[in-house]
């Protein structure tokens, strides 16, 4: 007795070729597409966060600079005026005071002859006329015949992060005094408003970037987080 055999019908084959036809390609079509996508994500999540370091990393430039200038200024005025008897007037004191009042996070202005008083106004909630004197000292030391001196990152006694900077009087040739500027680092923790605080834990879980300042001992300077 001859067998049987089932007969497929065309249709079903025509089905199948459908499948193999149109969804196949789709499939890898986004396959390809969805890894791709991944890498372009990650490479712009990679310039985000390139740009955004270079942009704080140029604003702290532009903190630096700015302190800079103004204690330049101050040092130029004397090389012109050639005469550090207005130490002791009162008008002196009030021009400094003044560049004191509009710069918030400026804390002292410190002007040191060789010869003769000092000149110091200085915010007195945040700062003492000793820690002043020490830190002017130990910056000094280190002028000599440089242009510019910036002093590390320390703490006051009341935890206050501070940064220094000292420019000489030249006169002559030789210095004749020397300007010294006390800046709160706050002014970089508000650079850097941006990170808020967190653990680091926290940033890493939540994938955000860790973006922390380091003075040249890579001891933290601003960290977003506190225990750091």
């Amino acid at each position: 007795m001859p067998l049987k055999l089932n007969k497929i019908s065309l249709v079903y084959f025509v089905l199948i070729t459908l499948l193999l036809v149109g969804v196949v390609p789709v499939v890898l079509t986004g396959w390809f597409l969805s890894d791709r996508s991944a890498k372009e994500l990650r490479a712009a999540e990679g310039r985000y966060q390139t740009q955004l370091v270079q942009d704080k990393a140029r604003q702290i430039e532009m903190f630096g600079q700015r302190y800079s200038e103004m204690v330049s200024g101050i040092a130029k005025a004397f090389e012109l005026s050639q005469d550090f008897s207005l130490l002791s007037s009162e008008q002196a004191q009030q021009k400094l005071g003044q560049t004191l009042k509009e710069n918030p996070f400026l804390l002292t202005l410190y002007v040191k002859p060789i010869q003769g008083e000092p000149l110091s106004v200085f915010r007195s909630e945040m700062i003492g006329g000793q820690e002043v004197e020490k830190i002017s000292t130990n910056l000094l030391s280190g002028l000599s015949d440089k242009k510019i001196v910036w002093g590390r990152p320390q703490f006051l006694s009341n935890g206050e992060s501070v940064i220094s900077i000292a420019v000489p009087v030249v006169q002559k040739g030789s210095i004749s005094a020397a300007v010294i500027g006390i800046i709160s680092l706050r002014e970089i923790n508000r650079i850097m408003v941006e990170t808020r605080p967190a653990s680091e834990k926290e940033l890493w879980e939540a994938g955000l970037p860790i973006i922390f300042v380091v003075d040249e001992k890579v001891r933290a300077v601003f960290h977003p987080d506190a225990e750091v």
